[in-house]
């Protein structure tokens, strides 16, 4: 049997230790890969899951005079600790006088497509009026970091909007308001309601008329020729 040559272990050795470095090198290159694909994919996630909390003042629904204060989380994810700024600031209107402050300053959580809304005045109190809105949250509770909206409400949009008909909520309400109205002088004994009874007696003469038709039929059945010479 012919024996290898001398050099041929030396051979093998140094193709074992190439083999081995590019293992390892391999290796730290998959790791790098692996670490830049995790951290892309949940930035990915933080930014396809995020909070946004928009503030408005739109029409009230059962007064298109009157506007109201809205706050709405339109995001994906939960907001916490949030803070509405609007410059120049808002006016409490008829009804919210007194020294009532304006709701919304602070928000302690709103959940994806959750709002809160509440009435705040009359359109002569914001009419023409361009508001700078400062809109501030956490993304987390634990978390000090804020995010922040800046934009401008403009209330010269709101002008020459018009609408037809109610609010279809609002005329089923309207409806059972005037049926309660309606019904409360009768319910207080105020007012009095003529009532057709239908009576135990009412029922007991049904039923000899009934009895009587029956009879009349059954000797009319038993002797036909009553008929004829009638």
């Amino acid at each position: 049997m012919e024996s290898f040559p001398a050099w041929f272990p030396t051979v093998v050795a140094i193709g074992g230790v190439l083999g081995t470095l590019v293992t390892a090198v391999a290796t730290i290159f998959l790791w790098r890969v692996t670490s830049v694909l995790a951290v892309e994919t949940q930035r990915m996630a933080m930014a396809t899951s995020q909070p946004h909390v928009v503030a408005t003042l739109d029409p009230n629904r059962w007064s298109m005079r009157h506007f109201d204060l809205k706050v709405d989380n339109t995001g994906n994810a939960t907001a916490y600790d949030i803070s509405v700024e609007f410059t120049p600031p808002l006016e409490n209107g008829e009804g919210r006088s007194g020294g009532i402050e304006v709701p919304f300053a602070k928000i302690s959580v709103l959940k994806p497509g959750q709002g809160v809304a509440s009435y705040l005045a009359d359109y002569e109190r914001v009419k023409g009026k361009v508001y700078t809105v400062r809109v501030s949250w956490r993304r987390a509770a634990a978390k000090p970091e804020r995010e922040e909206n800046v934009y401008t409400l403009n209330m010269a949009d709101k002008q020459g909007v018009s609408q037809l008909g109610d609010d279809p909520l609002v005329q089923v309400a309207k409806h059972i308001k005037r049926m309660e109205e309606q019904w409360k002088p009768i319910t207080s004994g105020a007012k009095r309601v003529k009532v057709d009874a239908f009576t135990s007696g009412d029922r007991l003469h049904e039923r000899r008329v009934a009895d009587r038709q029956r009879r009349k039929w059954q000797a009319r059945s038993q002797n036909p020729t009553t008929d004829l010479s009638d």
